[in-house]
């Protein structure tokens, strides 16, 4: 911990050297131009902006050579401008509107007059950001207080945010509780970024995700983007952003309470999904609540605010399948999730030019039923209870009128233990595709994982040089993130068996695993980032360039694991690597391994922006841009020498109470061993992968179509490098002769119209054992080209919207290059591509303050791809070889259309306004199945999942394993003063 402190405390005083302001990821700007009624530019001209949200009420600035000035680093918000110069009539512009990572650009006439003379402009605030090409939209607090939503950052944008695929749809919050990955453009979810205002909160391990659940309820304004990023935003794929409330001069509160439960939904599992072993209220609600309570105002008048939160989040869900087995009832079939929070944002305003804010979150996450699915019983699920903490420090100083500073301090911690709710030995019955787990989850994980982050920007502005204006901003951002992992078995075992045909266990279909559990392992990860960029504007064009240079270093500390019970120190393991007969010496202790992966990179951002016309109402955009795939500490420690060892033996269960006693074990064992020994035996001591990158070019046009509308249009291509692979290095491809073997077709019986054969590749006897490292190949990455057209309505004259039609295709040639089988059938359309995406969310305020609020989701259903076991062949010769049976992507499950609707009323009265408010989710009782099994086959099982009922065959393919959740009303009442 003493290291770690050192850490802090001399990044933080690179603050001093490297002084910066934080790009445009967590606050907004105001860029003010002052002509006179000709046209020529007025220097010298005094700026004052005010709004609730700046502390001391108001800043002032003075327009420069070129008759411009501007106001960055804004809190999101409505600001008052005010324009004043001698000989000049005094001008006013009201209702100026700041969203986070936006540019609000102003121009405003001075007519000749006395300074005593005012007019207030009553003009709309702009909506096109001549500055950016960012591909993305801002949810304000408006659009999230009045459209229906579950109540998660998730939820939200899947509703909201045109473009994005989520891996399951959400109804009414029902997918709460647990995160959902998020892709877009043709990139997965692990390069997405998230950040709490404009700090990396994600998660270290599970990169991509968040290491923290927020309150949505604390949100002010939500940035999200998915193309043309900004030089701070280090990778390509979704990145969000969520800027929550500050206090001001004012006191504010609101309370909360949402309920929808058992009796405000209905059962959309029809008697045809039944027979495929969905039970009714499969996809239902137990009941999901929310209370929160939030407050801010002033600490001290001018000086000093506060904004604080209490958050009590309640999801009960059914879950499609679970029980897998066995009779279980009540809250034992029941995934809850229960997360309380607290969060607190202070502010201090000790001067004019300096600003602190301080960020304290604490939340406890407790979820019992962890892993409940349909293919384990509530004992062998895990019970997760995690307490994840956040803190956050900002100093924004504003030394001039041309450079101000940003810098930020953040920790965050993640306590996540995955812990076994019996200490019976874990048992699988493969009678049953995939295997029904029963008695106790795998193997327990206790994690605890941290992330350090410090970053230091700046910003200088040049009035004119090369006849132009300069915006030059540079930063330096550090991550170090490390995490450890405990991990235990019950009996340092796992077995499998099968149940039927004969309800016993067959000879040769058991098997016992022995693992050299118990295991403490560490990992860790530094990443060191510098950005310099330049924007040039001159006239009505705005160039944009700018260089991000990055050193990235995973490694492996020195750890040691407590004593194994079937793999003691020293033990030697005869194992056969890239054919060479070798022993794996058993060991407990390790030193450190470093440069795992160690990369250093330079990436390339541009973009052009051209005002046509002048008058800010339409741009043309282009950007073009290089983004470095991040990695997160599970990468080096794939390399861990620290790493699990198995044994595989048959296992003969001679009293047949399925538990394995030691003698029971038989045969010679098939061994795995860590992935580091099979580098150390090839000569390799590190990570040695190229880092992967894509490449991305967009271009677009945004038109003002009406005062607070704008419409966008972006062509978006995009094209992944150097991606991430496990390479077979043991086996020669040229080793493998092709062969034909018949498939059964998508009914999975032979013999019927459907049947065919196919071509698969046997590998040459002797068999050599497969050996395989991590290492890049081109031909798994993916491509992607799209056109997304988005219409965006600000809050005004009672009604807001955001529209999006996305037109996209995702491509890949393969996912995997570990034999020739791996090629078969592979080139096509990946899960995460979907055709047509529509998404339309808005509100509206009637007379007599009744709200109208709603969603509308149409999307293409994901691309399928059914698979086969081809027994026999001398890879695998007492089991099957997987391999694709048609095209990858030429099947589509079911589009997916959901209607969503909010209907209340707002009573108000001196300043207090209470709200009630009746959401109704899935309007349509939609039955949608977005999740299927893709095997070649028939698999059996109970209607209705009844445990006293027969067994029933269907064919595996496309038979449904998860369906949309039913229609379900919420109840939502708030008061405000």
């Amino acid at each position: 911990m003493r290291s770690r402190v050192r850490l802090l405390v001399g990044l933080a005083m690179l603050t001093i050297a490297v002084p910066s302001a934080h790009a445009q990821v967590q606050t907004g700007s105001i860029f003010i131009r002052v002509a006179d009624e000709q046209g020529a530019v007025l220097p010298g001209a005094t700026i004052t902006i005010s709004s609730p949200v700046i502390i001391a009420g108001q800043m002032v600035g003075v327009t420069d050579a070129t008759g411009s000035s501007r106001f960055p680093s804004l809190l999101p918000g409505t600001y008052s401008v005010r324009v004043e110069l001698a000989g000049f009539q005094t001008v006013v512009r009201d209702g100026i509107l700041v969203s986070v990572g936006q540019t609000t650009p102003l121009d405003l006439a001075l007519r000749i007059g006395g300074l005593t003379e005012s007019i207030t402009v009553t003009g709309e605030s702009p909506v096109i950001d001549t500055k950016s090409a960012s591909v993305g939209v801002n949810l304000d607090a408006k659009l999230l207080e009045t459209t229906p939503s579950g109540r998660d950052i998730w939820s939200i944008v899947e509703y909201k945010v045109p473009g994005l695929v989520m891996a399951t749809p959400d109804v009414g919050g029902n997918r709460g509780g647990l995160q959902r990955s998020v892709s877009a453009r043709g990139t997965n979810n692990n390069q997405n970024t998230q950040m709490l205002n404009g700090v990396n909160v994600g998660d270290p391990a599970a990169i991509g995700f968040a290491g923290y659940y927020y309150d949505p309820s604390s949100f002010e304004d939500i940035q999200v983007s998915s193309g043309a990023q900004d030089i701070s935003v280090a990778t390509g794929g979704v990145f969000i952003n969520m800027v929550t409330k500050s206090g001001t001069n004012r006191f504010s509160s609101q309370t909360l309470f949402t309920y929808q439960g058992e009796n405000t939904q209905g059962d959309n599992i029809d008697e045809a999904l039944k027979n495929f072993g969905l039970r009714p209220k499969a996809a239902a609600v137990d009941k999901i609540t929310n209370f929160n309570f939030n407050a801010g105002g002033p600490l001290v008048r001018n000086r000093a605010f506060y904004f604080a939160a209490l958050n009590d989040q309640r999801t009960h869900v059914n879950v499609v399948g679970f029980p897998a087995t066995g009779n279980f009832s009540g809250d034992d079939i029941i995934e809850k999730t229960d997360i309380t929070s607290i969060f607190a944002r202070p502010t201090i305003q000790l001067s004019t030019n300096h600003r602190f804010d301080a960020t304290i979150s604490r939340q406890v996450y407790d979820k019992p039923n962890r892993a409940a699915s349909n293919t384990n019983t509530p004992e062998s699920t895990w019970h997760e209870h995690d307490i994840l903490a956040v803190y956050q420090g900002l100093w924004n100083w504003v030394i001039n009128n041309n450079t101000f500073v940003d810098t930020r301090v953040s920790y965050n911690s993640i306590d996540f233990p995955l812990q076994l709710k019996t200490t019976q030995q874990t048992l699988a019955d493969i009678t049953f595709s995939p295997a029904i787990r029963t008695r106790a989850n795998t193997q327990q994980q206790v994690m605890f994982r941290e992330r350090f982050q410090f970053s230091s920007n700046w910003q200088y502005y040049i009035p004119e040089w090369a006849r132009g204006r300069h915006e030059i901003r540079a930063g330096f951002d550090n991550a170090y993130t490390p995490d450890t992992v405990d991990i235990h078995r019950n009996d340092q075992v796992q077995l499998t068996y099968r149940s039927q045909p004969s309800g016993t266990t067959p000879a040769g279909s058991a098997q016992v695993i022995f693992a050299n559990t118990p295991l403490h392992q560490e990992r860790a990860v530094m990443n060191t980032a510098l950005y310099v960029q330049d924007s040039y504007s001159r006239g009505n064009l705005t160039l944009v360039g700018g260089i991000r240079w990055e050193r990235v270093e995973g490694w492996v500390p020195a750890q040691s694991s407590p004593a194994s019970q079937w793999f003691p120190e020293g033990m030697q393991i005869p194992v056969r690597i890239l054919g060479q007969n070798t022993t794996y010496t058993i060991q407990r202790s390790f030193d450190e391994v470093r440069n795992a992966p160690l990369w250093y990179h330079f990436g390339p951002r541009f973009n052009a922006v051209y005002d046509l016309g002048g008058n800010g109402r339409t741009a043309l955009k282009f950007s073009a841009a290089r983004y470095y795939d991040q990695i997160g500490t599970g990468t080096p420690g794939s390399i861990n020498p620290n790493g699990l060892v198995t044994q595989t033996f048959a296992w003969n269960d001679r009293n047949g109470d399925l538990t394995f006693q030691s003698g029971e074990q038989s045969g010679n064992p098939t061994t795995s061993i860590p992935g580091f020994a099979v580098l150390q035996f090839v000569g390799r001591t590190t990570l040695d992968v190229e880092r992967p990158f894509r490449n991305e070019f967009t271009v677009g046009v945004d038109r003002e179509l009406i005062p607070n509308l704008r419409l966008s249009a972006t062509w978006i291509q995009r094209q992944e490098h150097d991606p991430l692979t496990n390479i077979e290095v043991g086996i020669p491809f040229d080793y493998y002769d092709p062969v034909q073997r018949p498939d059964p077709g998508r009914d999975g019986l032979a013999g019927t119209s459907d049947d065919g054969v196919i071509t698969v590749y046997n590998m040459r006897l002797p068999a050599v054992p497969s050996v395989t490292i991590l290492g890049n190949d081109d031909r798994v990455a993916q491509k992607y080209r799209g056109l997304e057209v988005t219409a965006t309505k600000r809050y005004s004259n009672n009604w807001t919207m955001i529209a999006g039609y996305t037109w996209s295709r995702t491509e890949v040639e393969t996912t995997s290059v570990t034999s020739p089988n791996a090629f078969v059938n592979a080139k096509g359309r990946p899960g995460i591509d979907r055709t047509h995406n529509f998404k339309l969310t808005g509100s509206y305020l009637l007379p007599w303050d009744i709200q109208l609020g709603g969603n509308f989701r149409a999307m293409s259903g994901e691309p399928i791809t059914r698979i086969i076991g081809i027994p026999g062949l001398n890879q695998n010769p007492n089991g099957n070889t997987t391999v694709l049976a048609e095209p990858r992507g030429s099947d589509t499950l079911p589009a997916l259309y959901t209607v969503d609707l909010r209907v209340g009323k707002l009573f108000r009265a001196r300043g207090h306004q209470f709200e009630a408010d009746m959401d109704i989710y899935n309007l349509t009782h939609e039955n949608t199945v977005y999740s299927v099994r893709t095997n070649t086959g028939r698999t059996n099982v109970r209607y209705a999942a009844d445990p006293t009922a027969a067994l029933v065959s269907f064919p595996m393919y496309k038979s449904p394993i998860n369906v949309l959740g039913p229609r379900i009303v919420r109840f939502n009442v708030s008061y405000k003063f």
